[in-house]
């Protein structure tokens, strides 16, 4: 059998899965649960990227591949808030990544 690239159908999946995530990351934000917080970001948040970037590819446009850097930064974002252990940072940027991982998938799936 050949390789006819990603699997649409499983990219949608693996995005779904991580933007449930991301409202977990401001509650547990709020919580000062910050290894919590690390878990979903090395985790399915750091699945996500991969899988961004290869959806990206897929729909081959620069506006998917500035989508993906900006849901890239936001997660960066968030990250470094977890860092700092500033819960208003951490919240912000996770609602933030919410409402740009959105934008990416409507910009990628049109």
């Amino acid at each position: 059998m050949l390789y006819k690239g990603p699997d649409i159908e499983l990219q949608l999946r693996r995005i779904g899965e991580a933007a449930v995530r991301l409202p977990e990351v401001a509650t547990l934000a709020e919580a000062k649960k910050w290894s919590q917080v690390q878990g979903i970001i090395t985790g399915p948040l750091g699945t996500l990227l991969a899988t961004l970037n290869s959806v990206a590819s897929i729909a081959g446009t620069k506006e998917a591949a500035s989508a993906v850097k900006t849901v890239k930064q936001d997660l960066n974002d968030i990250n470094a808030a977890s860092q700092k252990k500033d819960s208003a940072l951490c919240i912000k940027a996770a609602e933030k990544a919410s409402v740009d991982l959105e934008k990416f998938v409507k910009i990628a799936f049109k």
